[in-house]
């Protein structure tokens, strides 16, 4: 009989909870907020910084030009571009990192692989973006 007791104290208590719950969800669900009580949003838009000007991105290559020939391995990359740039000048056998003088200039040597491959010259800017300028070169040693 006691246990009889607790068991329906047990499931009564059960009943009551879900009773309870279905009807703060029904309350919950039905209720509307009377326009005097509801509050404004304010939403903040900050505008987005100005695209930077081709001067701001400026990568300029003067050596080595698209689709060089060279009977050397050993080849000379040069150009221009914006104080505080870091390069990475990139082959398919190694990678260099390069800072440009005060001026912006810079200077490296790089190898270059057999036959023909991609020179690709990447700019990262001081304010993060960045600007790839790749080249087709070629080491032969045939004379034409």
């Amino acid at each position: 009989m006691k246990a009889e007791k607790v068991v329906l104290s047990f499931v009564a208590v059960l009943v009551g909870l879900i009773a309870a719950g279905i009807a703060f969800y029904l309350y919950q669900a039905t209720r509307t907020i009377p326009a005097s009580q509801s509050k404004p949003i304010t939403i903040i838009i900050t505008p987005t910084p100005a695209p930077l000007s081709d001067k701001e991105h400026l990568l300029k290559l003067d050596d080595p030009k698209n689709g060089s020939v060279y009977d050397k391995k050993l080849i000379t990359v040069s150009g221009k571009t914006v104080t505080g740039t870091s390069l990475v000048v990139s082959t398919e056998e190694s990678d260099q990192v390069v800072t440009p003088e005060g001026n912006g200039n810079f200077t490296l040597t790089t190898t270059i692989p057999d036959g023909t491959s991609v020179l690709s010259v990447k700019a990262i800017f001081p304010d993060g973006s960045e600007k790839t300028e790749a080249l087709t070169v070629t080491f032969s040693t045939e004379s034409f």
